[in-house]
């Protein structure tokens, strides 16, 4: 699904929603990355281990043609960052985001 979100508020949360010890809901814009092994958004120079448990970024993907399993493209969504922990494959990411929308 996706929505409009407020830049302004997206921007802020990028500096304020910073991983933590503590899970929090953000808006962050970025870069998707979906490969071998690899489900990754980058945002502000973070990098998170991507959880989509309802295939909204790969749905999105399919709305600016992507086709096939390798993806790479700008998105703007609202999810949750968990705690700092080990995240993906071999626990490799520090930090991951949970999606829960896609802006539009």
């Amino acid at each position: 699904m996706s929505t409009g979100c407020d830049e302004t508020q997206a921007s802020e949360n990028v500096k304020v929603f910073a991983p933590t010890s503590v899970e929090k809901e953000v808006q962050l814009r970025g870069s998707f990355k979906r490969s071998f092994e690899i489900h990754e958004f980058v945002s502000d120079n973070i990098i998170y281990y991507v959880s989509d448990p309802k295939q909204l970024l790969i749905k999105d993907s399919k709305s600016i043609n992507q086709k096939g399993y390798y993806k790479y493209f700008e998105t703007y969504v609202i999810g949750n960052i968990s705690p700092i922990g080990q995240y993906g494959p071999l626990g490799k990411y520090q930090n991951q985001i949970t999606i829960r929308e896609i802006c539009a």
